[in-house]
């Protein structure tokens, strides 16, 4: 069974190339499905090599090098439906040099998904977010306006911001594109279920979960500690539905209501402004700590300190950050949004709270903090649920009958 991925990231192709493994859990995949010897792997992705494909083991890459200046990129950010075309037209040659048994594509964040138009080879569309759902919630607790003056009247950064949105309508239009000329997905939560049934209501849809970094499957049981103060970590990044405000206001509540002494570790965020400027609160001022990235290692080590870990987007389908959490059994609080609620039961394997809801997060916070066997209950159940969850060989178990079925329904 010969496979093409179309991916989003290089999955393993960069490890081989300088040495550094940006693949995260695709690359994870990769890792298990080529020691299957009934498939042929290939992974088409954008990258800055000039070769049009490069086998290395058992997976033929085909980097796409097309943005390798600064000019072109500026040219396909004011042209995107230009280069949409462009860019499917690449990978229809990429189809006439490996003809592929299947095309699997890696989310509808991007232009790969509208080769199911040109092609008659089937196409599974394997869900990672959902753009409408997030384009509906973009701006988080603020609104269009704040977004765009972020960061001030510099008409540079406003032209930015504005960019930034024109690529988020522009993206969200061709995913309904994509979605509605797709006959198979691949999802894992009830939200991306229900949601891709209503954009695309002739589809099939399969349930496959992910696998994840591979550090945290070596990872043993987290314990509670007895810290002075209480040490909470978040993974999130800037964008604002990622919910830094919404730490921003929990923190301060804690701060002004409670004599609850703590720290808030947040991990993939070097710059809060936005979040800042739309609270008015100062990081720095309500112990709330930029961490940045960090290796899958490093992030290990550091939440097996913590005390909790706290997610606070306002939108999600099934965040990695949480699953990885789970997987060391810390005690998690989570915005009750998207499709977490098909990672996490409420009180079982974690806390759920409304989104943007400071006060209730705070109390919450604050009950974890004073109940060491809630949270090893909580631990323990949610370590349970993520190994079986996120079992390798299950899932690759699931996705090999996923491709049999697309080929028996084509």
């Amino acid at each position: 069974m010969k496979i093409l991925w179309l991916s989003g990231n290089p999955s393993l192709y960069s490890q081989h190339r300088v040495g550094y493994n940006n693949g995260g859990w695709i690359g994870a995949l990769e890792s298990i499905v080529t020691q299957r010897s009934d498939i042929e792997l290939a992974i088409a992705f954008f990258y800055n090599d000039d070769c049009f494909r490069v086998k290395i083991n058992n997976t033929t890459y085909y980097p796409i090098n097309l943005y390798d200046s600064k000019l072109k990129k500026i040219k396909h950010h004011l042209l995107y439906e230009f280069y949409d075309n462009i860019e499917t037209k690449w990978i229809q040659k990429i189809l006439v040099d490996f003809n592929p048994d299947i095309i699997h594509v890696w989310g509808t964040e991007i232009s790969f998904g509208l080769i199911g138009k040109y092609t008659d080879i089937p196409v599974v569309i394997h869900l990672q977010g959902i753009l409408n759902p997030y384009l509906n919630t973009f701006f988080g607790s603020g609104s269009r306006y704040s977004f765009i003056n972020q960061n001030g009247s510099g008409i540079t950064k406003i032209i930015k911001n504005i960019q930034i949105l024109r690529w988020w309508k522009h993206n969200s239009k061709r995913e309904i594109d994509i979605l509605q000329n797709c006959k198979f997905i691949i999802g894992r939560t009830l939200w991306d279920k229900s949601v891709s049934k209503l954009l695309a209501p002739d589809s099939f849809y399969f349930y496959c979960s992910e696998v994840l970094r591979q550090p945290f499957y070596n990872t043993s049981d987290w314990q509670p500690h007895v810290h002075k103060k209480i040490i909470i970590s978040s993974v999130l990044s800037e964008a604002s539905y990622k919910g830094l405000d919404l730490v921003l206001k929990s923190a301060n509540i804690l701060m002004k209501y409670t004599k609850l002494e703590f720290e808030w570790n947040i991990f993939g965020v070097n710059d809060c402004f936005f979040a800042e400027k739309q609270t008015g609160l100062k990081a720095k001022n309500i112990h709330v700590i930029l961490k940045g990235i960090v290796t899958a290692e490093a992030l290990i080590s550091e939440l097996y300190d913590s005390d909790l870990f706290v997610h606070t987007s306002y939108i999600e389908n099934s965040p990695n950050s949480i699953c990885e959490a789970q997987m060391i059994g810390i005690p998690i609080i989570a915005t009750n949004v998207g499709g977490v609620s098909s990672l996490i039961e409420d009180n079982l394997s974690g806390i759920l709270v409304p989104a943007n809801d400071p006060y209730y997060m705070a109390t919450q916070i604050i009950r974890i903090a004073c109940d060491h066997e809630l949270s090893m209950k909580m631990g323990a159940n949610e370590r349970k649920i993520a190994k079986s969850r996120h079992n390798p060989a299950s899932i690759l178990k699931d996705l090999i009958v996923v491709y049999d079925s697309v080929l028996n329904l084509k």
